[in-house]
């Protein structure tokens, strides 16, 4: 670990998956950790980074995996922007990360979901680099892809176990024990914390705020509808334009996704508004859309559950994934013991639902919301400053 003045922390963003809640929540904590720290982010998402990359943090691009790979190419309809084989691509972006981590010297990394990276690009610089490692988790793992397997399991556990300080996992343990759940080894479970979630938090004031914003009076109803990145969100989201035109006294946002492949017609325009409905290609006040809103529609995805807590949103989850196994439906199910929340992996029980929730909207309905712990970055923030011997 260096002995020059002044902390450096790098992260490692997850971006071989299909949304960008990994880049929204070390995002979150970077920003909380700059300042003591000096932090850097290195992600393979382009078009996201300079919304959730705080300003002042500074980041890395990578060649993103939807470049490198054919068939993540194919998705958007495009060819990759260089040939590669997989393990060409792996080579190209572990020569960057290891080349980055050479210049900047961190006293600490942060890897995001994968010990070793997607395709164990990082196992070198996990191995060699002197300094504290923290794997950063969201807790409940998407076990349809074998993730216990990618993250404890083999080469992966080996280094959690050699390298690893600490695992950190960004959720409630009162929804989620991860420890528990995955039945962690001693050794293992010694390194792993619980922090809390980690979000961005909407004070009510501010929720009060972007209503008024918003045009909204007492007694209008506002929905917004998202689907995270918007990769495999496409069908909600059509499903959610259905609906505006069958509710035209309902104020909507809608929110298509950076990643998303439907047609956006007017390309120099990010927001559509007409009627009752405006329609983004992307914000950044994502944060403050679902903390306002009367009625959450997602996938489920990590980030916009969090964000729809903060306010008194009833929340509506169409995972993307048709499998009780997957991460967005778990989480979701954990969720309703606190919170009006209905999950389906049905998009043609939308309609049916979407009209039993605004029904009960001004009713009073069992709410526990208030007991969960959102100091996920916070917590984390003073386990980082003790282990490097910060003094406060």
């Amino acid at each position: 670990m260096s002995n020059r003045p002044g902390k450096r922390a790098i992260f490692f963003v997850y971006d071989r998956g299909t949304g960008i809640g990994h880049l929204r929540r070390l995002g979150c904590l970077a920003r909380r950790l700059q300042g003591r720290l000096s932090c850097l982010i290195v992600t393979g998402h382009r078009s996201a980074a300079h919304w959730f990359v705080p300003e002042e943090c500074e980041y890395v691009h990578l060649p993103s995996w939807d470049s490198l790979l054919e068939d993540k190419a194919r998705y958007w309809d495009r060819r990759p922007f260089v040939v590669l084989d997989e393990a060409g691509a792996v080579r190209l972006r572990k020569s960057i990360l290891t080349a980055v981590v050479e210049a900047f010297e961190p006293d600490v990394i942060f890897v995001d979901h994968l010990p070793l990276g997607a395709g164990e690009e990082l196992a070198e610089v996990i191995e060699d680099t002197r300094c504290l490692k923290y794997l950063v988790t969201r807790g409940v793992l998407n076990e349809t892809a074998n993730l216990r397997r990618l993250v404890f399991g083999g080469k992966a556990g080996r280094y959690l176990d050699a390298y690893y300080h600490r695992i950190l996992v960004a959720t409630d343990r009162k929804v989620f024990d991860f420890a528990a759940q995955y039945n962690l080894g001693p050794a293992i479970r010694e390194k792993t914390v619980h922090t809390g979630y980690v979000a961005d938090g909407v004070p009510h004031d501010t929720v009060k705020t972007v209503r008024e914003d918003r045009g909204l009076k007492d007694g209008d109803l506002w929905v917004v509808a998202s689907a995270g990145g918007g990769q495999l969100g496409e069908p909600l989201i059509e499903g959610c334009l259905e609906l505006v035109r069958a509710y035209p006294d309902v104020t909507f946002d809608i929110v298509r996704g950076p990643r998303s492949n439907i047609a956006w017609p007017r390309r120099h325009r990010d927001l559509v508004e007409t009627g009752n409905l405006r329609l983004h290609k992307e914000t950044h006040e994502m944060p403050f859309l679902h903390a306002g809103a009367d009625l959450v529609i997602s996938s489920g995805g990590y980030n916009s559950l969090l964000e729809a807590l903060q306010g008194n949103a009833r929340i509506l989850c169409f995972p993307f994934w048709r499998d009780r196994r997957d991460e967005q439906y778990r989480h979701a199910a954990r969720l309703r013991q606190f919170v009006d929340l209905e999950v389906s992996l049905d998009l043609s029980e939308l309609p049916g639902m979407f009209a039993r929730a605004i029904g009960s909207i001004g009713r009073g309905v069992p709410d526990r919301r208030a007991e969960l712990d959102f100091d996920g970055a916070g917590a984390i923030e003073r386990i980082v400053h003790r282990d490097l011997g910060l003094t406060a």
